[in-house]
Protein backbone atom coordinates (compact mmCIF):
# COMPACT_ATOMS: atom_id res chain seq x y z
CA UNK A 1 0.00 0.00 0.00
CA UNK A 2 1.43 3.83 -0.62
CA UNK A 3 0.53 6.15 1.43
CA UNK A 4 1.78 9.70 0.73
CA UNK A 5 0.44 11.91 3.29
CA UNK A 6 2.42 11.94 6.46
CA UNK A 7 2.79 14.28 9.45
CA UNK A 8 6.77 15.97 9.25
CA UNK A 9 6.13 18.31 12.53
CA UNK A 10 3.39 20.76 11.82
CA UNK A 11 3.14 19.94 7.78
CA UNK A 12 2.21 17.66 5.41
CA UNK A 13 4.90 16.03 3.30
CA UNK A 14 4.06 14.25 -0.06
CA UNK A 15 6.10 11.07 -1.64
CA UNK A 16 7.18 11.97 -5.69
CA UNK A 17 6.24 8.24 -6.07
CA UNK A 18 2.61 8.09 -5.15
CA UNK A 19 0.83 8.99 -8.16
CA UNK A 20 -0.73 5.71 -9.78
CA UNK A 21 0.88 4.96 -12.94
CA UNK A 22 -1.59 3.65 -15.78
CA UNK A 23 -4.76 4.96 -13.76
CA UNK A 24 -8.38 4.16 -13.68
CA UNK A 25 -11.07 6.46 -13.59
CA UNK A 26 -10.37 6.81 -9.70
CA UNK A 27 -6.78 6.56 -9.92
CA UNK A 28 -7.22 9.67 -12.31
CA UNK A 29 -8.74 11.58 -9.69
CA UNK A 30 -6.68 10.28 -7.74
CA UNK A 31 -3.77 11.65 -9.23
CA UNK A 32 -5.48 15.25 -9.31
CA UNK A 33 -5.76 15.31 -5.93
CA UNK A 34 -2.10 14.97 -5.46
CA UNK A 35 -1.53 17.82 -7.93
CA UNK A 36 -4.28 19.78 -5.78
CA UNK A 37 -2.57 18.63 -2.83
CA UNK A 38 1.10 19.93 -4.02
CA UNK A 39 -0.35 23.25 -4.94
CA UNK A 40 -1.84 23.82 -1.56
CA UNK A 41 -5.26 23.15 -2.76
CA UNK A 42 -6.64 21.04 0.62
CA UNK A 43 -9.99 21.23 -0.68
CA UNK A 44 -10.03 20.66 -4.29
CA UNK A 45 -7.49 17.61 -2.91
CA UNK A 46 -9.89 16.52 -0.64
CA UNK A 47 -13.15 16.64 -3.40
CA UNK A 48 -10.92 14.66 -5.75
CA UNK A 49 -9.82 11.88 -3.49
CA UNK A 50 -13.61 11.85 -2.69
CA UNK A 51 -14.54 11.44 -6.65
CA UNK A 52 -11.54 8.54 -6.59
CA UNK A 53 -13.25 6.62 -3.99
CA UNK A 54 -16.72 6.76 -5.27
CA UNK A 55 -15.06 5.41 -8.51
CA UNK A 56 -12.70 2.87 -6.90
CA UNK A 57 -14.35 1.85 -3.48
CA UNK A 58 -10.81 -0.41 -2.77
CA UNK A 59 -8.78 2.38 -3.14
CA UNK A 60 -7.41 2.36 -0.21
CA UNK A 61 -4.22 5.02 -0.47
CA UNK A 62 -7.53 7.30 -1.51
CA UNK A 63 -9.28 6.79 2.07
CA UNK A 64 -5.97 7.07 4.09
CA UNK A 65 -5.42 10.34 2.31
CA UNK A 66 -8.71 11.70 2.65
CA UNK A 67 -8.04 10.59 6.81
CA UNK A 68 -4.61 12.19 6.70
CA UNK A 69 -5.79 15.52 5.39
CA UNK A 70 -8.81 16.11 7.12
CA UNK A 71 -6.92 15.41 10.25
CA UNK A 72 -4.41 17.85 9.27
CA UNK A 73 -7.15 20.26 9.10
CA UNK A 74 -7.98 19.33 12.91
CA UNK A 75 -11.55 17.57 11.33
CA UNK A 76 -10.82 14.89 13.60
CA UNK A 77 -14.23 13.22 13.50
CA UNK A 78 -13.93 12.99 9.85
CA UNK A 79 -10.63 11.26 9.61
CA UNK A 80 -11.82 8.79 11.80
CA UNK A 81 -14.23 8.02 9.83
CA UNK A 82 -11.69 7.68 6.56
CA UNK A 83 -9.08 6.00 8.81
CA UNK A 84 -11.78 3.09 9.92
CA UNK A 85 -12.51 2.34 6.28
CA UNK A 86 -8.80 1.69 5.81
CA UNK A 87 -9.03 -0.70 9.09
CA UNK A 88 -11.95 -2.43 7.28
CA UNK A 89 -10.28 -2.69 4.08
CA UNK A 90 -6.84 -3.27 5.21
CA UNK A 91 -7.27 -5.09 9.21
CA UNK A 92 -3.13 -5.71 9.07
CA UNK A 93 -2.29 -2.37 8.40
CA UNK A 94 -0.86 -0.94 12.08
CA UNK A 95 0.03 2.31 10.76
CA UNK A 96 -3.46 3.51 10.61
CA UNK A 97 -4.70 1.63 13.39
CA UNK A 98 -1.68 3.80 15.14
CA UNK A 99 -3.68 6.81 13.46
CA UNK A 100 -6.80 6.25 14.56
CA UNK A 101 -5.21 6.01 18.12
CA UNK A 102 -3.83 8.81 18.15
CA UNK A 103 -7.05 10.97 16.43
CA UNK A 104 -9.41 8.87 19.05
CA UNK A 105 -6.55 10.28 21.77
CA UNK A 106 -7.16 14.62 20.30
CA UNK A 107 -10.61 14.57 21.01
CA UNK A 108 -10.47 13.14 24.25
CA UNK A 109 -11.93 9.24 23.44
CA UNK A 110 -9.49 8.06 25.64
CA UNK A 111 -11.08 4.27 26.01
CA UNK A 112 -11.03 4.38 21.91
CA UNK A 113 -7.74 5.54 21.97
CA UNK A 114 -6.33 2.61 24.19
CA UNK A 115 -8.29 0.09 22.18
CA UNK A 116 -6.80 0.96 19.01
CA UNK A 117 -3.00 1.51 20.62
CA UNK A 118 -3.59 -2.34 22.08
CA UNK A 119 -4.03 -3.62 18.85
CA UNK A 120 -0.71 -2.83 17.46
CA UNK A 121 1.39 -6.55 18.75
CA UNK A 122 5.08 -6.15 19.75
CA UNK A 123 6.53 -7.34 17.29
CA UNK A 124 5.30 -4.45 14.83
CA UNK A 125 7.35 -1.57 13.55
CA UNK A 126 5.30 0.79 15.41
CA UNK A 127 5.27 -0.67 18.50
CA UNK A 128 7.34 1.37 20.32
CA UNK A 129 5.38 4.68 19.05
CA UNK A 130 2.07 2.57 20.53
CA UNK A 131 3.82 2.20 23.61
CA UNK A 132 4.34 5.50 24.14
CA UNK A 133 1.17 6.54 23.27
CA UNK A 134 -0.39 4.69 25.71
CA UNK A 135 1.32 6.70 28.24
CA UNK A 136 0.22 9.82 27.35
CA UNK A 137 -3.47 8.06 26.83
CA UNK A 138 -3.34 7.05 30.69
CA UNK A 139 -2.06 10.22 31.63
CA UNK A 140 -4.61 11.98 29.77
CA UNK A 141 -7.41 9.94 31.18
CA UNK A 142 -6.29 10.32 34.90
CA UNK A 143 -6.24 14.15 34.27
CA UNK A 144 -10.11 14.09 32.55
CA UNK A 145 -11.19 11.96 35.13
CA UNK A 146 -9.68 14.35 38.17
CA UNK A 147 -11.61 17.14 35.79
CA UNK A 148 -14.77 15.36 36.24
CA UNK A 149 -14.25 15.03 40.25
CA UNK A 150 -13.79 18.59 40.43
CA UNK A 151 -16.72 19.02 37.97
CA UNK A 152 -18.77 17.25 40.24
CA UNK A 153 -17.71 18.71 43.09
CA UNK A 154 -18.41 22.18 42.64
CA UNK A 155 -21.26 21.22 41.03
CA UNK A 156 -23.05 19.69 44.29
CA UNK A 157 -21.54 23.19 46.23
CA UNK A 158 -23.24 24.84 43.98
CA UNK A 159 -26.52 23.40 44.74
CA UNK A 160 -25.84 23.50 48.11
CA UNK A 161 -25.34 27.44 48.23
CA UNK A 162 -28.12 29.91 49.29
CA UNK A 163 -27.45 33.26 48.72
CA UNK A 164 -28.80 36.50 50.74
CA UNK A 165 -28.45 39.90 49.43
CA UNK A 166 -29.50 42.71 51.29
CA UNK A 167 -27.02 43.66 53.08
CA UNK A 168 -24.18 46.43 52.60
CA UNK A 169 -20.98 45.67 53.85
CA UNK A 170 -21.43 42.90 55.54
CA UNK A 171 -18.93 41.68 58.49
CA UNK A 172 -19.95 39.75 61.48
CA UNK A 173 -22.27 36.90 61.78
CA UNK A 174 -23.56 35.00 64.99
CA UNK A 175 -26.35 33.04 65.72
CA UNK A 176 -28.51 32.19 68.85
CA UNK A 177 -30.15 29.45 70.02
CA UNK A 178 -33.27 29.26 68.35
CA UNK A 179 -31.22 29.64 64.87
CA UNK A 180 -31.32 32.98 64.23
CA UNK A 181 -28.53 34.34 61.88
CA UNK A 182 -27.58 37.83 62.59
CA UNK A 183 -25.52 39.47 60.25
CA UNK A 184 -23.47 43.08 60.71
CA UNK A 185 -24.11 45.87 58.26
CA UNK A 186 -20.42 47.52 58.17
CA UNK A 187 -21.89 50.15 55.62
CA UNK A 188 -25.13 51.12 57.17
CA UNK A 189 -24.34 50.65 60.74
CA UNK A 190 -27.37 48.07 61.04
CA UNK A 191 -27.72 44.67 62.36
CA UNK A 192 -29.72 42.51 60.15
CA UNK A 193 -31.74 39.39 61.40
CA UNK A 194 -32.08 35.79 59.19
CA UNK A 195 -34.80 33.93 60.59
CA UNK A 196 -34.18 30.08 60.05
CA UNK A 197 -37.34 30.09 57.08
CA UNK A 198 -35.15 32.37 55.07
CA UNK A 199 -36.50 35.86 56.09
CA UNK A 200 -34.43 38.81 56.36
CA UNK A 201 -35.46 41.81 58.78
CA UNK A 202 -33.61 44.88 59.81
CA UNK A 203 -32.74 43.76 63.75
CA UNK A 204 -31.66 47.42 64.89
CA UNK A 205 -30.22 50.17 63.86
CA UNK A 206 -29.37 53.00 66.16
CA UNK A 207 -26.77 56.13 66.63
CA UNK A 208 -24.77 53.91 68.78
CA UNK A 209 -23.88 51.60 66.42
CA UNK A 210 -21.29 52.98 64.14
CA UNK A 211 -18.84 50.27 62.04
CA UNK A 212 -20.36 46.97 63.62
CA UNK A 213 -17.52 44.35 62.55
CA UNK A 214 -17.40 40.93 65.15
CA UNK A 215 -20.50 40.04 66.31
CA UNK A 216 -21.08 37.13 69.19
CA UNK A 217 -24.07 36.06 71.15
CA UNK A 218 -24.11 34.42 74.94
CA UNK A 219 -25.67 31.70 76.50
CA UNK A 220 -28.70 33.61 77.41
CA UNK A 221 -28.94 34.69 73.48
CA UNK A 222 -27.74 38.52 74.06
CA UNK A 223 -26.17 39.44 71.02
CA UNK A 224 -22.31 41.53 71.79
CA UNK A 225 -20.88 43.98 68.69
CA UNK A 226 -17.53 44.88 68.27
CA UNK A 227 -18.34 48.51 67.57
CA UNK A 228 -15.16 49.42 65.39
CA UNK A 229 -15.34 53.06 65.15
CA UNK A 230 -16.30 53.93 68.65
CA UNK A 231 -14.06 51.79 70.20
CA UNK A 232 -16.46 49.97 72.35
CA UNK A 233 -18.64 46.88 72.90
CA UNK A 234 -22.10 46.89 73.04
CA UNK A 235 -24.88 44.76 74.58
CA UNK A 236 -28.09 44.21 72.71
CA UNK A 237 -30.87 42.21 74.78
CA UNK A 238 -33.41 39.73 73.55
CA UNK A 239 -35.67 42.91 73.65
CA UNK A 240 -33.37 44.80 71.91
CA UNK A 241 -32.29 47.20 74.19
CA UNK A 242 -28.96 48.60 73.65
CA UNK A 243 -26.02 49.75 76.01
CA UNK A 244 -22.24 50.21 75.94
CA UNK A 245 -21.24 46.62 77.73
CA UNK A 246 -17.41 47.64 77.05
CA UNK A 247 -15.77 50.79 77.06
CA UNK A 248 -11.99 51.74 75.85
CA UNK A 249 -11.01 48.76 73.24
CA UNK A 250 -9.63 50.18 70.31
CA UNK A 251 -10.98 48.81 67.48
CA UNK A 252 -12.77 46.28 68.38
CA UNK A 253 -12.92 43.35 65.55
CA UNK A 254 -13.82 40.05 66.13
CA UNK A 255 -16.06 38.15 68.91
CA UNK A 256 -15.62 34.92 70.34
CA UNK A 257 -17.42 33.69 73.26
CA UNK A 258 -16.40 30.17 74.88
CA UNK A 259 -18.11 28.86 77.82
CA UNK A 260 -18.21 32.20 80.26
CA UNK A 261 -15.52 34.17 78.54
CA UNK A 262 -15.13 36.55 75.61
CA UNK A 263 -12.63 37.20 73.54
CA UNK A 264 -11.60 40.43 71.74
CA UNK A 265 -9.36 41.12 68.91
CA UNK A 266 -8.58 44.48 69.53
CA UNK A 267 -7.26 45.45 66.12
CA UNK A 268 -6.02 48.83 67.38
CA UNK A 269 -3.55 47.69 70.06
CA UNK A 270 -2.55 44.75 68.22
CA UNK A 271 -3.99 42.45 71.58
CA UNK A 272 -6.56 40.10 72.38
CA UNK A 273 -8.65 40.48 75.43
CA UNK A 274 -10.79 37.88 77.42
CA UNK A 275 -13.37 39.07 79.55
CA UNK A 276 -15.24 36.81 81.97
CA UNK A 277 -18.84 37.47 81.13
CA UNK A 278 -20.51 35.73 84.18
Amino acid sequence: MKKFLVLCGMLLCISSTAAIAGPSEGGMYYNDGLDYYAKGEYQKAIDSFKEAVAKDPDLVDGYYNLGSLFEYLKSYQTAIIYYTKVTQLAPDDMETVLKLAEVYNKTGSYDKAMLYADKIPATSEYAQQAAKLKTQIQSNLQKAQAKQIASATSTAKEANKTVINRFSGPTGVAMDSKGNLYVASYSDNSIYKVMPNGQTQLYTKSPMINGPIGLAVDSQDNLYVANYNKNNILKINKAGQIVIFMNRITNPYYLLIKGNNMYISEQGNNTVIKYRLY
